[in-house]
């Protein structure tokens, strides 16, 4: 493979063979820059190759030295949503109560090499949502990555600036590069989530990150970052608005340890955060507390005809109600959020992918977190929530586009996710009638990046 090499070429070509198993998200311009195909760094997008993962970790700059116009991309998202049941009022506002067409995301993108030489480059996104009909700054990624050594051992270590919590990760297990890749934004949404899939773009900060061979089999990957929130202003003005009301910062971790043999690769790790929001409508005075604590693992097996990976996440929120107990916003000082992700997928020869994703919400009864409404209410106060997704894709152009545009690529794609239980129950979930089965969704597209 081309890719640009420093001067301590050794320490690289280590990283390469540990790291090789024999959100960047897949955009045209890593592409044109490193003069390799779509396929040299995921299989199918966004999931990252070993390769891929080594791209990222010396901070996008392989195969390039300083800005270039092939460094810029755009991608467009579109599809046909189909729920079981109607949604009264409509899928959203402005869409019909089902059988929506909609252009989820049109994004512009920077990719790759800032300045080659200090290991300077970026990742920057900007979208126009489709659905909210508005522009706004989605995932950047700026790093400065240096080699070194450590005891003999091969290091890579860099410093990020970002906005969003595990968006710097090399692995497709974490929420900022989990499945669901596609996620259909006309769906009806669940009560809850963790935070840690839920501060994207609302917040930003740094940190550092190290990648260390313990053995050339072994890799350990540590990463620490500090996040604040954007101030309302700001985030308006990135169309982001308003802007999360969190005391103080927020701090995130990191650590993932991969080896690697013959075609396969296994990590496993923990990541989490904690942060301190206040109680809606209020800025100032006394906070609540949300800690986060996951374990993740992920299982790559990559050859010339497949590709199959296996991803788990399991993240387990402790939620420390001081100030919205006393204000009667919650029923408990203490709640708890569980959140589990099990996805196996496989890409048959570059061309044919299929998913099957299991996502399970579980957490106690709070009947003034969770209390019952149309469509979006739990009727019994539990966010439990649990579902099933196949998804179906084809890739027309993963092993390089046409000649006119060699950087093209493109993922034709059928989900189909269905609801066993949402929001407490199968039956009546709401309290107003509606089944969990009312919300399974078809949702077919393309994914077109160029």
């Amino acid at each position: 493979m081309r890719f640009y090499v420093s001067r301590k070429m050794t320490i690289a070509l280590g990283l390469a063979g540990l790291l090789a198993p024999s959100h960047a998200r897949a955009i045209p311009a890593f592409a044109a820059q490193t003069g390799e195909p779509c396929a040299a760094c995921h299989i199918g997008f966004p999931q990252l190759t070993a390769y891929g993962r080594l791209f990222k970790l010396q901070g996008y700059v392989a195969g390039g030295f300083v800005p270039t116009p092939k460094n810029f991309a755009a991608m467009v998202q579109a599809g046909y949503t189909y729920l079981n049941k109607s949604v009264p009022g409509g899928l959203a506002p402005d869409y019909p109560d089902n059988n929506a067409f909609s252009v989820q995301q049109i994004s512009l993108f920077y990719g790759g090499a800032l300045y080659a030489p200090i290991g300077l480059g970026a990742f920057a996104q900007g979208t126009f949502d489709g659905v909210a009909h508005q522009f706004h700054w989605d995932n950047l990624d700026i790093r400065l990555a240096r080699p070194a050594t450590v005891l003999s051992m091969p290091l890579y270590y860099g410093f990020t600036f970002n906005n969003n919590p595990g968006v710097a990760d090399l692995w497709n297990s974490p929420p900022a590069w989990g499945y669901p890749f596609i996620p259909d934004e006309l769906g009806v949404a669940n009560a809850a989530g963790v935070q840690l899939s839920g501060l994207g773009q609302s917040v930003y900060g740094g940190g550092t990150y190290a990648a260390l061979n313990l053995t050339p089999a072994d890799l350990l990957y540590t990463e620490v970052d500090i996040y604040q929130p954007l101030p309302n202003h700001t985030a308006y003005a990135l169309g982001v608005g308003p802007g999360p009301d969190i005391s103080g910062v927020i701090p995130y971790w990191r650590v993932a340890l991969q080896h690697s043999w013959g075609a396969s690769s296994l990590e496993v790790g923990t990541l989490g955060l904690i942060d301190n929001p206040y109680p809606a409508g209020l800025t100032h005075g006394p906070s609540d507390q949300l800690v986060d604590v996951g374990l993740d693992s992920q299982f790559q097996w990559i050859t010339l005809t497949h590709a199959f990976s296996l991803q788990a996440l399991y993240v387990h929120e402790i939620q420390h109600w001081n100030a919205s107990f006393p204000l009667a916003a919650t029923a408990n000082p203490t709640d708890r959020l569980d959140e589990i992700t099990l996805t196996a997928s496989e890409l048959y020869k570059q061309r044919f992918g299929i998913t099957e994703s299991y996502n399970g919400i579980f957490g106690n009864v709070d009947a003034a977190l969770y209390a019952p409404s149309p469509v979006t209410g739990s009727a019994n106060g539990k966010p439990n929530t649990t579902s099933f997704t196949t998804e179906l894709d084809y890739y027309p152009w993963n092993d390089g586009g046409p000649a006119i545009f060699p950087w093209v690529n493109a993922k034709l794609f059928i989900e189909g996710t269905v609801y066993p239980v949402f929001n407490g129950l199968s039956r009546n979930y709401d309290g107003y009638g509606r089944n969990a089965g009312g919300n399974n969704v078809l949702f077919t597209g393309i994914w077109l990046a160029f």
